[in-house]
């Protein structure tokens, strides 16, 4: 017995990413009137950063949406099940999200997101767990050193010896 099917399942899917998608180009032309002062280290503008998301949005979402529509028709999808694995997994990491979301100011960004990013590989179950640390290691790395020393935006740094840790690496 299969799960049964829910019509109209990928219609809807692709005017959600319509809707989405008009959002993402008010935002983007929104984003062409950024002014304000120019920083001469600041090579991007005010605008810049916002422009570049949502542009990588802007692909991301047309290749879902192309790949929903072809898919239409084929796929099956079951009703809401609160005994799904994959559920009770989602639930428990937005539960660690906003946990970390709620410590990120006590125990600075690099611990944090080292910490949450680990408890979520752990959570989902992930199999190669030297690989899976490696890349939370080298991606907190990368978005503290990016942020820190190419932005000159300072994360969030924690609280006493966390804090002092900090200004060692940006």
């Amino acid at each position: 017995m299969g799960a049964p099917e829910v019509k109209g399942a990928n219609h809807m899917e692709l005017v959600f990413n319509l809707i989405i998608g008009i959002f993402l180009l008010v935002l983007l032309a929104l984003s062409t009137n950024f002014g304000g002062m120019k920083i001469s280290t600041d090579k991007i503008g005010p605008g810049g950063f916002p422009q570049m998301v949502i542009v990588i949005s802007l692909i991301l979402l047309a290749m879902i949406s192309y790949n929903s529509y072809k898919e239409r028709g084929k796929r099956k999808k079951g009703l809401f099940d609160i005994h799904d694995k994959g559920l009770k997994i989602m639930l428990l990491n937005i539960g660690l999200f906003g946990v970390y979301i709620f410590t990120l100011n006590y125990l600075g960004f690099i611990i944090g997101t080292l910490l949450f990013g680990i408890a979520s590989l752990w959570n989902m179950g992930y199999k190669g767990k030297a690989k899976g640390i490696l890349f939370v290691l080298i991606l907190t790395l990368s978005i503290t050193l990016i942020f820190g020393r190419v932005f000159y935006i300072a994360l969030p740094r924690g609280l006493g010896i966390l804090r002092e840790l900090s200004y060692l690496i940006y």
